[in-house]
């Protein structure tokens, strides 16, 4: 009599069902990236209200369920779009120990971080200040606060750069919108084939901003310190 034959096949174990969750995992990041990366330059190009989610999903060569399944409504994706804008805002804040170290290269290098950071992701910081009024008005005010956060932190370096000596400024305040003013709109004008590299650009942007508020005697000279310049000898502190 033959013997029964053995099932060929076997009840996959618990490594084999979680490679196989991590997959399915990536392959919902990714496509929820795509939607994202469309939506973000659709709003950029046409502006949030002009764009439909029928438009992302052309552009995507895909249905709008597909959208659907991953997010909620077109307000759900440009939520996801501010809240990442404002997480790479923060990391470049929370980079910088703002108690710690001369304020001269303090100054210096947070200003050519945000002037960096503003160049690399000059659509989504493009997409975000123009499309804040079609926030709702409860992330507007965290939206707020965190730049009221910012411009505190950016505030207590040239109050210290004063104390130093190493600032002349009568006002704190109008330093500050100054100084963001001049960092924070580097996307309006920036050119991808310029004559500058966007680490020229931010470095050069970092200098502006040092001589702006720096005291006569260190402004004599063409540039900002060279202790400020990202060059030296890093002694900026993480928080």
């Amino acid at each position: 009599m033959p013997k029964p034959k053995k099932k060929s096949g076997r009840t996959p174990g618990p490594r084999g069902r979680g490679d196989r969750a991590g997959i399915r995992t990536r392959l919902f990041d990714f496509k929820r990236e795509q939607i994202l990366e469309v939506a973000e330059r659709l709003f950029y190009e046409r502006g949030f209200r002009s764009t439909t989610l029928d438009a992302i999903a052309a552009e995507l060569s895909v249905t709008k369920p597909f959208i659907y399944y991953h997010f909620r409504n077109k307000q759900d994706i440009l939520h996801v779009l501010v809240q990442r804008t404002m997480q790479r805002n923060a990391e470049v804040f929370g980079g910088i120990n703002v108690e710690q170290g001369r304020p001269t290269e303090l100054l210096h290098e947070l200003c050519r971080r945000i002037v960096f950071l503003v160049i690399n992701s000059r659509t989504s910081i493009a997409m975000f200040w123009r499309e804040q009024k079609e926030v709702p008005e409860q992330e507007k005010l965290v939206m707020h606060a965190a730049k009221q956060r910012h411009d505190g932190q950016l505030q207590r370096i040239i109050e210290r750069g004063i104390a130093s000596g190493e600032f002349a400024v009568d006002d704190p305040k109008l330093a500050v919108l100054s100084i963001q003013g001049m960092i924070n709109w580097a996307y309006t004008w920036y050119r991808p084939d310029g004559r500058l590299s966007p680490e020229l650009i931010a470095d050069g942007v970092a200098d502006l901003a040092v001589r702006a508020v720096v005291a006569v005697s260190r402004a004599a000279g063409a540039r900002a310190p060279e202790s400020a310049r990202p060059s030296a000898p890093a002694r900026i502190q993480a928080a």
